[in-house]
C-alpha cells in the first residue's frame, strides 16, 4: 500500500518522486525512480542487493550461503559491487555476490526476465547489460541482472569434494531463487520467470534447464550462443590447473585441503593475474579449441551439495531436463572473434597443421589422426589452417556455437517448445568499424538489446532491429511464444517452432527482415553428425 500511495502523492503533487521503499524478507531496502531513455517511461531501480552472505574468508571457494537479514534501510540507489575479473587488473570486488532489479511497476504482477551475462566465466561482457535495460522496461518486463564470482574465484576445482568447483553457477541459482521468493515485492510474477543469457550465460541456462533444483521456479529460457554442450563449456583440466597455479603461490603439495587453506590466505590480486597465466600455460598447450580450466566442472556425487554431476549431452539427449518454452539460437559467423586474436596470437594456431590431432573434439573420445584430417578437409580442402583466416574462423564457429547449439535446440524440441533463431543483421550498432569478414559477430546481437550512452547515433534501420528484437524476446518472457499473434513490427510473421518429427528443422533468419526457413548450416551439421555417428565413442559429455 505505502508503494502506491507514494505514487499517487508523487503524480498529485507534480514533484519527482526520486527514492522509493519496499520491504523484503531480509529487511527494508529504498531504490530511486529512473526515466527511459527511449520512450521516457517511469521505472524503479534497485541495485547492490545482497543474494548471498559476502563470499569472503571460509567462504572463498566455497557454496554460496544466504544472505544475513539487516535492520536499517539499505541504499539500493546505487550500483553495487562487480566480481573481480580474471583478465582485468584490479577491478572488482570478492564481496560481489549482488543483484539488480529494475521494474515498471511495483503494484502489478509482470513478467520477470533474468540476466546472466556472458564473459567466458571470468569478465563481464559487457558492463551495460547489467543496467542498459530500458528498452525492456518499455515492454513492461521486469528486468532483474546478477553478478556471480569468476575466473578462479567461481570456477577452480580440484575435482573432489574439498574444492568441488561450479561456485560461480552456484551463486547464479541462489539468485535465481532469490528473484523467485522476492520478485513479487517489486511487481513481478514469480510463474513468469524467464532466464535469459549469452555467451558464458547461454552456457549456465541451458545448465540451468537440467535442474530438477529449479524446476517450477523457471518458465522459459532465452539462450544466446552458448550451450552446456559446447567445448569449452566444459572444462577438463580443473585439478592440474589447481596445482599450477597453487604451485605459482608459493605451496608446492598435491594435497588438496593444503591447496584450499593456502588460496584462502593468498592475496586476491595474486590469484588473479596467476589464474591467467596458468590458463594460458594449460589452454593454450593443449589446444586452443579445447576448453580451459576456469569452467563448469562435474562434481562427485559424494560431494555435500553438488550442482552438476551428470554429463550434458547425454541428459540432454535422454531428455532429463525441465519442459518449459526454449528460444534460442545463433549469430551467423560467431568467431569473427578470433580473426583479431589470430593476428595477435598466431603462434598458438600454427601447430594446428603440424598436430591436426587438435581439430578433434574431446568430447568424441577418439584420437585417430584420420579424424583430424577429415576434419581439417573440410574447413581448408587441405591447405594450411593458417593460410586463411575465414577458414579459421569458419571452424571456430562451428567448433564453439553452431555444431553443439543446433544440435541441443534438436534435442530439446523432442520434450519442449523450441524456438531456434539465427541472427543475421549485420548493422553498424552491432560492429562499428569496417567487418572483416561477411557475418554478424559474437555478441553483436547485445547492442541491439540493452542501452549503452557510448554507442553515439544510432541508424533508423538499427532502431527498428532493436524494436523488433527486443519486442520478440519480450513477447517470449509473457507469453512463452515470441510471435503469440501477427505484427507489422514483426513483418507480420508468425515464429514457427521445431518440429521434431519432420527431418527439416525451423528457424527464424533475424535480419532486415524476419523470414522463417529450414536447416541452418545444414551442410556443416551434417558432416559434424556423420563424423560423431562413425568414429565417437559414446557416451558423449558435450558434442
Amino acid at each position: 500500500m505505502f508503494n502506491k500511495y507514494c505514487i499517487i502523492f508523487c503524480i498529485l503533487a507534480a514533484i519527482k518522486c526520486e527514492n522509493i521503499r519496499v520491504r523484503i524478507k531480509d529487511g527494508e531496502i529504498q531504490g530511486k525512480q529512473k526515466i527511459t531513455v527511449d520512450k521516457g517511461k517511469t521505472y524503479y531501480s534497485f541495485q547492490g542487493l545482497p543474494y548471498a552472505t559476502p563470499p569472503v574468508g571460509d567462504l572463498r571457494l566455497a557454496d554460496p550461503q544466504p544472505p544475513k537479514k539487516w535492520n536499517h534501510i539499505l541504499d539500493a540507489t546505487k550500483p553495487g559491487k562487480t566480481c573481480i575479473e580474471m583478465y582485468y587488473e584490479n577491478t572488482g570486488y570478492e564481496d560481489c555476490l549482488y543483484l539488480n532489479v529494475f521494474t515498471p511497476n511495483l503494484d502489478k504482477s509482470l513478467p520477470v526476465i533474468v540476466w546472466i551475462h556472458g564473459g567466458s566465466f571470468a569478465v563481464i561482457f559487457t558492463n551495460n547489460t547489467l543496467s542498459g535495460v530500458d528498452y525492456f522496461i518499455d515492454e513492461e518486463v521486469v528486468f532483474v541482472t546478477i553478478h556471480y564470482r569468476l575466473g578462479p574465484f567461481g570456477f577452480l576445482s580440484t575435482e573432489d569434494d574439498v574444492i568441488p568447483g561450479n561456485f560461480g553457477l552456484k551463486d547464479q541459482v541462489m539468485a535465481i531463487e532469490w528473484v523467485y521468493d522476492n520478485i513479487n515485492k517489486f511487481g513481478g510474477d514469480p510463474k513468469k520467470i524467464t532466464i535469459m543469457g549469452e555467451s558464458a550465460g547461454g552456457t549456465a541456462t541451458s545448465y540451468f534447464g537440467m535442474l530438477p533444483r529449479l524446476n517450477g521456479k523457471i518458465a522459459g529460457i532465452i539462450q544466446q550462443s552458448s550451450t552446456s554442450i559446447s567445448e569449452f563449456s566444459l572444462g577438463r583440466n580443473h585439478r592440474l590447473g589447481a596445482y599450477i597455479l597453487s604451485t605459482k603461490l608459493g605451496l608446492q603439495t598435491q594435497n588438496t585441503t593444503a591447496i584450499l587453506e593456502h588460496l584462502r590466505k593468498a592475496d586476491i590480486e595474486d590469484i588473479r593475474k596467476n589464474a591467467v597465466t596458468t590458463h594460458v600455460d594449460i589452454s593454450y598447450g593443449v589446444g586452443v579449441f579445447l576448453g580451459g580450466i576456469f569452467y563448469v566442472c562435474l562434481e562427485s556425487k559424494t560431494n555435500k551439495s553438488p550442482l552438476i554431476t551428470e554429463m550434458p549431452y547425454e541428459q540432454l539427449k535422454h531428455g532429463n531436463i525441465n519442459k518449459i518454452p526454449r528460444l534460442m539460437g545463433i549469430n551467423s559467423l560467431e568467431g569473427i572473434f578470433i580473426y583479431n586474436e589470430f593476428q595477435t596470437n598466431t603462434k598458438y594456431y600454427q601447430n594446428y597443421d603440424q598436430m591436426v590431432k587438435r581439430f578433434i573434439p574431446a568430447s568424441m573420445n577418439t584420437r585417430d589422426e584420420e579424424v583430424g584430417h577429415l576434419i581439417k578437409k573440410h574447413y581448408t580442402n587441405g591447405a594450411p589452417f593458417i593460410s586463411n583466416i575465414s577458414n579459421m574462423v569458419h571452424f571456430a564457429s562451428d567448433e564453439h556455437f553452431v555444431r553443439p547449439i543446433l544440435k541441443e535446440a534438436s534435442l530439446i524440441s523432442k520434450h519442449a517448445q523450441t524456438y531456434l533463431y539465427e541472427f543475421t543483421y549485420q548493422g553498424k550498432l552491432g560492429f562499428q568499424g569496417e567487418r572483416p569478414l561477411n557475418g554478424v559477430d559474437h555478441g553483436e546481437d547485445l547492442r541491439y538489446l540493452f542501452y549503452n550512452e557510448n554507442e553515439g547515433n544510432v541508424s533508423e534501420q538499427d532502431k527498428l532491429m532493436r524494436y523488433k528484437l527486443v519486442r520478440l524476446w519480450s513477447n517470449f518472457a509473457k507469453h512463452g511464444n515470441p510471435t503469440p499473434k501477427k505484427e507489422d513490427l514483426l513483418d507480420n510473421q508468425i515464429w514457427v517452432p521445431i518440429n521434431p518429427h519432420k527431418a527439416d528443422v525451423n528457424y527464424m533468419n533475424i535480419g532486415s527482415k524476419l523470414t522463417l526457413d529450414l536447416n541452418p548450416h545444414h551442410e556443416d551439421v551434417k558432416f559434424w553428425d556423420d563424423l560423431f555417428e562413425k568414429y565417437g565413442n559414446p557416451p558423449f559429455d558435450v558434442y
